[in-house]
């Protein structure tokens, strides 16, 4: 890597809200302006929830909800723009979009049936057997009501035995015939089914998205680890509250912020690529989220199979499936959209060869499509260091010669007032391999991306939506390979 070393600090992005009101922070723009489809016709105004859990897990997720239509107050701390207060949810503030369920709307699985499944059964056969029961009941809601969002919310004794490692079970036990049956049951086991992605796979039939909520979303008592056996950090009421119902919110079809896009910029897509083993890790196939121009909405295609390269030792589609799933991807985007993006951005985890280049830009050419970067972003260990106690800011840029490019996308951050993260931050790291635009333009999109994760109103997430959904996407299709037909709405993966 040899260069000369430019570092630059990039503007946190801005993004657009409701009545084009602007503001750097997710919160405190819908907060103050609405969301962007708050004068939209066709918004959810109040979203019919479809419920599946236990007894007690739904009344506890009610009870929560029901508390969450009012005011919660900020969490007390000396950063108050890092823990906003939430306004509530209802139609005259905040999001302007309420809820409602009903008995009707709620299907509950006896806790003594799910009980009998964990412990007749070996982990993935539990995992199986549970989601089956869930996606029976979510069928049922679809067929026999007018549910808009299905929100599953499976009891703690679930958590507690699918995010323990196998083996682990017994680690405060007596040992004997116990940690001997799990360790027969982790060798016999090639691999852990993550009931999460198992559960959105198989959802993927279904004509209404569904959300998955743990416990301490809505029980404050409860405390759940990783299957890492690391404790999962607790967010604050508040928190909790935005982070939930802005899912909801756009599961339902509402859009909660976009890009901010001025009017001499080009109409463009942004694409993400990355790889997954099939389960029996026979077979590498290519998944592929799309995050339509600024509004931010999703469509997943899936690719053909890819192989490993001899030389590189990286996953590479040939010329001919590259073509083809580009193809796919501009037929969806005018499909939905009713014409074509003037420019195509294509992010990729793994580095481009000749073919897949040379396949991207027949397919682009095919279309008309004039405009188009390529580039890898991966994982970077390079860092900078700073006087002072807080790392670097988030939106440090600098270039190591034309061919790697290096992005603090989580830092400090001006607006907090902090370094909001638990370890010390890592750049990203990106290497262009075809472009039209500047270094800091291209910058600024990735930045800009990594604030459109629905999941997430904290804004400074790590990787551009581009990649996190393509990842995420990838961990779900794995278990959907004997399915010919999935929908294509990224609100089904998130």
């Amino acid at each position: 890597m040899n260069g000369e070393l430019k570092i630059q600090l990039l503007d946190e992005p801005e993004l657009e809200f409701g009545r084009r009101g602007r503001h750097v922070d997710i919160r405190f723009g819908i907060s103050a302006h609405g969301p962007v489809s708050v004068e939209d016709p066709h918004a959810p105004k109040e979203i019919k929830v479809g419920l599946v859990g236990s007894g007690e897990s739904i009344n506890k997720l009610v009870a929560w909800m029901e508390g969450c239509r009012e005011y919660i107050p900020a969490k007390e701390s000396k950063k108050p723009n890092l823990f906003p207060s939430f306004p509530g949810f209802q139609q005259d503030r905040c999001f302007f979009c309420g809820w409602a369920s009903s008995d009707k709307l709620q299907r509950k699985i006896p806790l003594r049936e799910i009980k009998e499944l964990l412990d007749n059964h070996n982990r993935n056969e539990s995992v199986k057997k549970i989601t089956e029961r869930f996606i029976g009941e979510c069928q049922h809601l679809i067929e026999n009501t007018n549910v808009d969002v299905l929100v599953c919310a499976p009891p703690l004794e679930l958590f507690e035995k699918f995010d323990i490692p196998l083996g682990a079970e017994t680690a405060e036990g007596d040992g004997g015939a116990a940690e001997e049956e799990a360790k027969e049951e982790a060798e016999e086991v090639s691999y852990k089914i993550d009931f999460h992605d198992y559960l959105k796979a198989r959802s993927l039939n279904l004509r209404t998205p569904i959300q998955l909520v743990r416990p301490p979303t809505y029980d404050s008592t409860v405390k759940l680890v990783r299957s890492t056996g690391n404790p999962r950090s607790l967010q604050d009421p508040a928190t909790k509250a935005w982070n939930f119902h802005t899912a909801l919110y756009y599961k339902a079809k509402g859009i909660p912020w976009r890009l901010l896009r001025r009017t001499s910029e080009l109409d463009s897509a942004y694409v993400g690529i990355s790889f997954y083993l099939s389960p029996d890790k026979e077979q590498i196939h290519t998944s592929v989220a799309q995050i339509f121009n600024e509004r931010g909405e999703g469509m997943v295609v899936r690719g053909g199979e890819a192989k490993r390269n001899k030389e590189d030792r990286q996953v590479h589609l040939g010329q001919d499936a590259m073509r083809e799933l580009v193809n796919n991807v501009l037929s969806r985007y005018k499909q939905h959209h009713g014409n074509l993006p003037a420019r195509i951005v294509i992010h990729k985890t793994s580095s481009f060869n000749n073919e897949e280049r040379d396949g991207c830009k027949e397919a682009l050419r095919a279309f008309g499509v004039d405009r188009h970067d390529f580039m890898v972003i991966a994982d970077s260990f390079i860092r900078l260091y700073r006087f002072g106690e807080y790392p670097p800011l988030r939106g440090t840029f600098w270039e190591l010669g034309r061919e790697h490019w290096f992005l603090y996308t989580r830092g400090s951050v001006d607006f907090y007032m902090a370094y909001p993260g638990l370890y010390v931050p890592k750049s990203v790291e990106i290497r262009p391999v075809e472009v039209d635009e500047s270094p800091r333009k291209l910058a600024e999109e990735i930045l800009a991306l990594t604030k459109m994760n629905w999941n997430n109103t904290q804004f400074d997430n790590g990787l551009p939506i581009t990649i996190k959904a393509a990842r995420q996407v990838g961990g779900i299709l794995k278990h959907a390979i004997d399915m010919p037909r999935v929908e294509a709405s990224y609100a089904y993966y998130m």
